[in-house]
């Protein structure tokens, strides 16, 4: 724990559609439809959960702020929580199948389990907790070795090296090959930030097979995933606003020359 001249708090922040509110501690907030950010003076650490039914934008709002407040810290009153956090952990819900997001996800929920008592309504402590001073080990002494040996002269011995041979040709950079399917994606991405003032862009991954999801907020919301010489879209539908309908025109008139 960080040496701090005060007690420790704990600060829970909850994004509500990219809105940050200071709400008391509760573990049950700790669930699919929340985006917290968790500001943990007892680990020093700057907690980001976000939960599976959590939209594009407020997770990528969350995240984003949780990296400010991770070295600004947040203030309540004439307090400022948080400051200069050294750890830094983010946690999807919707990859809690991969074993280090895991556990993450239970340290978390171990780290605000317990009874918390409140300060200024959000701050939370706990009874009887102490600040540890971090005790500073003292340099190691230097080791001996016993007495040096003795220094012997070097003498420097001109011989006559033969011909280096020409160095090999550098290696033609090799090309990447993508598929039809591929470029169609590509069309599409550019046709989105061509047509959109704002647009997501998130990998996924399902069946060993890599896809897209795009999203315009407030516009529409795609799912793609190249298949060889094709282009799977989901929903097929890009949407009924002019917006979406000039982005399905221009991908469908890049891609006809495929």
């Amino acid at each position: 724990m960080k040496q701090l001249s005060r007690k420790p708090f704990v600060l829970m922040l909850k994004d509500d559609s990219g809105e940050l509110e200071a709400v008391p501690l509760d573990p049950g907030l700790i669930n699919s439809d929340n985006a917290l950010i968790v500001l943990d003076e007892y680990n020093d650490t700057c907690w980001v959960w976000v939960g599976r039914k959590v939209n594009m934008p407020t997770r990528m709002h969350a995240i984003r702020m949780a990296r400010s407040l991770q070295k600004s810290g947040h203030q309540v009153g004439v307090t400022t929580i948080g400051l200069a956090t050294s750890k830094f952990v983010e946690m999807m819900e919707k990859d809690d199948s991969d074993a280090q997001v895991a556990e993450s996800i239970a340290a978390f929920r171990a780290a605000m389990d317990g009874k918390w008592l409140f300060d200024d309504r959000v701050l939370a402590f706990k009874k009887g907790s102490e600040i540890t001073a971090v005790e500073t080990l003292p340099p190691p002494k230097p080791r001996d070795d016993g007495p040096l040996p003795e220094t012997v002269e070097a003498r420097t011995v001109t011989e006559t090296e033969p011909p280096r041979p020409a160095p090999a040709p550098p290696r033609p950079a090799e090309e990447i090959s993508l598929t039809v399917g591929e470029k169609k994606a590509a069309h599409l991405l550019w046709a989105t930030v061509k047509n959109a003032d704002l647009a997501y862009i998130e990998s996924v991954r399902r069946n060993e097979t890599t896809g897209l999801k795009i999203e315009v907020p407030g516009v529409m919301v795609l799912e793609v995933e190249p298949k060889g010489s094709y282009l799977e879209i989901s929903p097929i539908d890009f949407g009924k606003s002019d917006i979406a309908k000039k982005i399905k025109s221009e991908y469908e008139a890049m891609s006809k020359s495929l």
